[in-house]
């Protein structure tokens, strides 16, 4: 096969520059369209709840802005009503000139409540006399600020309908007046922002906080929902949009408008219907603050976007028509590249069994990186057999000054054996004894990995493992546990298995024990290994060999030092009920009394119906097949 070189190669694409001129143009002219059409839309947000905000500021200004003046003319000494029959008729006639406002209110100093009100109609008229006895209502008056103008209160039903009430103290008077107030009923304001957003072309509302409809256009009647009592949770409202804004998404292009205090996002209630809806906060009417909104469909700002681009897609295809040949071309280059990628990210994770294999290319250099990266996938695929994969990609993230420095530690550590393995394997050919110790170390090995354990060392028939380290884990003690008790639960299921195909069961024992050790690479320069050495080791093994003495049929018989049980239990690792005492214990080359743990548990794998240890070898006293 005849290869090219990829500098002759190269020199065919050349005339693309002129077309990277092209697009970078394009690229150029579509992007100022782009912002300049966004910016527009970001002017239209503003300048929509700029226009709903100074009605809101307007209308609660004006009711805030009565109150004011009525307490400072209350505190002149030519004011002409002094009796509360006389301060009433004069915020009758105040109301009647302030069509904004729906009830206006004064109390003396016995809390007696005076005022006027608005009928929906229109109409005034004036409320009987009525002493306020709710200790609620007497705190809240109680609790307005003297040093405030007035003070904006949660919204309040009464009298089928809902109201933003504000409320000023007047101070010391002859008129034995203590408080005048004002509120602003709800369903008005809906009128209101019903208007505001016809106005816009949009549909405009108010939040109390942001978590209750306070005004809408539905709640200003007539219809479904207008006879709504008091503020309605947003989940129960009956607007679809109001509904989903909690689940509603950010816009992505709207900074011009969050420069402006404004929140942009998009509710989506089916593939066609999108909704842009913005919201902004008020302060200072309540102890929560209202949300004014607005929201319109996006297809009515799709229109510029669409054309914007229409002019682009129109522009590209003029530089897809020319590219053509160019990513014919570079298709030749890309395609071996992005399957030597492939493969070299499969290795990076260690995956060597399944990293794919370059292929030949006709350019000479991509064929000769393709041959030799075959050969070094097959060298690793040799290597990764003999070297531990989990805890080479451990070190790996660990970095390689953290991996290769050796340190003392706090580790757990865990020793296994076969009871019995020596008999066992000879009755066992060499690929039987082989096969059956690759299956019986794949069922400890899983075990171990699930719980972030590393396998130090495989010996004879014997595992070593531990806890602690590469990774440094503050339960290690906990993980040591839970891996001996899914160890022995997975030899029981297991014996269980071999016992339905008549043979002999396996039975292990286990030794746990945390303390110091040094770990690091340890070895001749020429070859290491990560491992562990000092006296937990010692002591872990130990504890393994004392487990003969405890052996009473089980399918496991798992020992560890109290010192692993205490850390273990502070980890939430290991119950009382599961915590049997052996003893305390002397050990050859460790100094003093190991206080030895046995973890309880139901480690037999002989059921009702099943075939027994004794029945199983009673049947076949000369095979043990490895299953």
């Amino acid at each position: 096969m005849r290869r090219i070189r990829i500098r002759t190669l190269l020199a065919l694409t050349l005339g693309g520059l002129v077309l990277i001129a092209t697009v970078l143009v394009l690229g150029i002219a579509f992007s100022a369209s782009m912002r300049n059409t966004f910016e527009l839309l970001n002017q239209r947000m503003v300048l929509v709840l700029d226009g709903i905000e100074n009605e809101v500021r307007d209308k609660l200004g004006s009711a805030s802005s009565l109150v004011d003046g009525i307490a400072a003319e209350l505190q002149t000494a030519h004011s002409h009503a002094t009796t509360p029959q006389e301060i009433t008729d004069v915020l009758t006639v105040v109301l009647a000139t302030a069509p904004d406002v729906g009830v206006l209110l004064f109390w003396d100093n016995d809390f007696v409540l005076r005022g006027v009100a608005r009928e929906p109609d229109g109409t005034l008229f004036q409320l009987p006399p009525e002493r306020v006895t709710d200790p609620r209502q007497r705190h809240s008056l109680e609790t307005v600020p003297a040093d405030l103008p007035h003070v904006w209160g949660p919204p309040v039903a009464s009298e089928g309908q809902t109201f933003l009430n504000v409320v000023t103290r007047v101070p010391d008077n002859t008129y034995d007046v203590r408080y005048v107030g004002a509120a602003v009923s709800l369903a008005q304001f809906s009128k209101y922002v019903s208007a505001v957003g016809e106005r816009y072309g949009a549909t405009a509302f108010i939040l109390y906080g942001d978590d209750a409809l306070a005004a809408h256009p539905y709640l200003a009647g007539p219809g479904e929902g207008a006879d709504a009592f008091g503020v309605v949770p947003i989940s129960e409202a009956l607007d679809p949009v109001i509904a989903a804004l909690p689940d509603a998404e950010a816009l992505p292009f709207t900074r011009g408008a969050q420069a402006e205090g404004i929140t942009a996002r998009q509710v989506e209630l089916g593939d066609e219907d999108i909704f842009i809806v913005m919201t902004r906060e008020l302060s200072g009417f309540g102890d929560k603050p209202l949300t004014i909104g607005a929201y319109y469909r996006a297809d009515q700002v799709g229109g510029a976007i669409d054309r914007l681009f229409l002019s682009g897609i129109a522009g590209l295809v003029v530089v897809v028509v020319a590219v053509i040949t160019a990513l014919l071309i570079g298709g030749i280059l890309s395609r071996p590249v992005r399957r030597l990628a492939e493969s070299a990210t499969a290795i990076a994770r260690l995956e060597t069994a399944t990293a794919p294999r370059p292929k030949g290319s006709a350019i000479a250099e991509i064929d000769d990186q393709a041959r030799a990266f075959n050969v070094m996938l097959d060298g690793l695929k040799v290597f990764e057999t003999y070297v531990p994969k989990q805890l080479v990609q451990r070190l790996i993230a660990l970095g390689e000054k953290e991996s290769v420095e050796s340190e003392l530690r706090e580790l757990t550590v865990m020793f296994t054996d076969i009871v019995g393995f020596t008999a066992i394997a000879d009755r066992m050919g060499a690929d039987e004894t082989a096969q059956f110790l690759n299956r019986h170390f794949s069922i400890l090995a899983d075990c171990i990995q699930a719980q972030n354990g590393s396998v130090d060392k495989y010996i004879g028939d014997a595992i070593m493992a531990f806890w602690g380290a590469p990774d440094r884990l503050d339960d290690h003690a906990a993980r040591a546990v839970a891996c001996a008790r899914m160890i022995a639960e997975a030899i029981t299921r297991d014996n269980r298995r071999r016992a339905r195909k008549g043979l002999k069961p396996i039975r292990i024992r286990i030794g746990l024990h945390t303390g110091a050790a040094v770990v690091g690479n340890i070895g001749a320069p020429g070859r290491v290994n990560y491992t562990i050495i000092g006296d937990t080791v010692n002591v872990a093994q130990r504890l393994e060999t004392l487990g003969r003495r405890f052996d009473d049929g089980s399918d496991a018989v798992v020992l560890m030092s109290a010192d692993t049980a205490r850390l273990a239990a502070e980890d939430g690792g290991l119950s009382e009920d599961e915590r049997e005492d052996a003893g305390a214990h002397t050990f050859a080359g460790v100094s003093g009394e190991v206080s030895v743990i046995r973890l309880k548990g139901a480690f037999r794998s002989d059921e009702p119906g099943q075939p027994s240890s004794t029945d199983v070898q009673a049947r076949t006293p000369d095979a043990l097949k490895t299953g």
